[in-house]
């Protein structure tokens, strides 16, 4: 048998598993309520994984710290590499609530993660927290089971397409990879553009680890505009950007963090002249929030650090335990439903966790606002109130330009 073929049969037969019970020995009084983790350590996204499992790690050693949940029980964090890949991922999920007896699967950075693992989470009544922004993660049925602590991907392209605007950036390119994280983004920055009075002269689709992107940068590139925005991942905007300056092309490019800086990943492939001069975006934390000041101090971090994905992992974890508190139980059939009422409010607002969680052992109501957002959630498991970060290349170092939401 191929190697091929027997992985085709093993994921085959994770997605026959029957669901995991509501009620097993995980959940029997006085034990650990285990949580999964799915995060990325290496992969396009190896970069962001260490910071999110160590404000993971915190998060629960704090909350364990001062007497767990649900009458003392201590929360397990299970900690696994996605590898930034969607079997990889799945098959994580499936050892996590099968195994594990997780009833809460967290992290999923990448859209493809998100997207394979849903249906094994909502198939076992799972709740899953992800990260990524695709709009396909909360749309269709998910039965309340899925949670968005990011912004979504159309969100993105507003921000950006005005930007656009307010750049002079009046006709442009649009150059992104082929998956259901980008295509939204370039459909809002194309309509954003369009509805001021400005034009979209080419867009072209690309697809993912071509051996070249000759072709598709001299389509683009070559085209007289006031700018080109790019949206993919790391290692390909890597390959473009070297086209782009073995061609002597000058037009500006705007891209988006995890391509253009990635913690000093891209320039490190490319060197600081190529970098220079690119405008990035990414999603970030509100900055002027307590619970991001308060999340600072957790990480042990200075004043003026931006972490861009840690604040999200710090609220997956205490999100999820407050809802449990809430609910009384650790089952994700009873605890997603508490999700809404103790971050949405009515209540007293609070940002720290374990004052969250006396609030509700109280019996008072609480609006619990983290450390990446204020946590409000929309029916359908999108976060709400969530904004974008602007920075620009400049003299070798990223100069932070503004926060913006859509």
């Amino acid at each position: 048998m191929s190697k091929l073929l027997g992985r085709r049969l093993f994921l085959k037969g994770l997605a026959t598993l029957p669901a995991a019970p509501y009620l097993n020995l995980a959940h029997a009084q006085g034990t650990a309520v285990p949580i999964g983790a799915v995060l990325p350590f290496t992969g396009n996204a190896g970069v962001y994984g260490p910071d999110m499992a160590e404000a993971m790690k915190r998060t629960v050693a704090k909350i364990n710290g001062a007497g767990g949940i649900l009458g003392g029980r201590k929360i397990e964090l299970l900690i696994e590499d996605s590898e930034t890949n969607a079997s990889s991922a799945a098959n994580i999920t499936q050892k996590f609530i099968n195994v594990n007896n997780c009833q809460a699967v967290t992290g999923y950075w990448a859209t493809p993660e998100a997207l394979s693992s849903r249906p094994i989470a909502i198939r076992n009544k799972v709740v899953q927290s992800v990260m990524c922004a695709a709009d396909g993660i909360t749309e269709g049925d998910t039965q309340g089971y899925v949670w968005r602590f990011q912004l979504r991907a159309t969100g993105w392209g507003i921000v950006i397409g005005r930007a656009a605007i307010r750049h002079g950036h009046k006709n442009i390119c649009i150059m992104g990879l082929q998956n259901a994280f980008v295509l939204p983004i370039m459909k809002a920055v194309q309509s954003q553009v369009e509805s001021a009075g400005g034009k979209v002269v080419d867009s072209l689709v690309y697809n993912p680890e071509q051996p070249s992107y000759r072709a598709e940068v001299q389509r683009i590139f070559s085209q007289k505009v006031d700018a080109v925005y790019c949206f993919g991942q790391l290692a390909d905007f890597v390959s473009i950007m070297k086209e782009v300056a073995r061609n002597g092309f000058d037009t500006p490019v705007v891209a988006l963090t995890v391509m253009a800086d990635a913690d000093g990943k891209f320039v490190q492939a490319v060197g600081p002249r190529v970098a220079e001069g690119i405008r990035h975006f990414q999603p970030m934390p509100d900055t002027s929030l307590p619970g991001y000041k308060a999340f600072l101090k957790l990480m042990g971090a200075p004043d003026d650090r931006i972490y861009l994905f840690a604040p999200d992992a710090h609220d997956q974890i205490a999100v999820t335990a407050l809802a449990m508190e809430k609910a009384a139980s650790p089952v994700g059939a009873e605890w997603a439903k508490q999700i809404m009422t103790v971050c949405n409010g009515p209540g007293e607002e609070v940002h720290d966790i374990v004052e969250a969680l006396k609030l509700v052992r109280a019996g008072k109501p609480v609006n619990f606002s983290g450390a990446a957002s204020v946590c409000d959630f929309a029916q359908n498991g999108d976060q709400v109130g969530r904004g974008m970060g602007e920075w620009l290349r400049k003299d070798g170092k990223n100069v932070f330009v503004g926060f913006a939401r859509p």
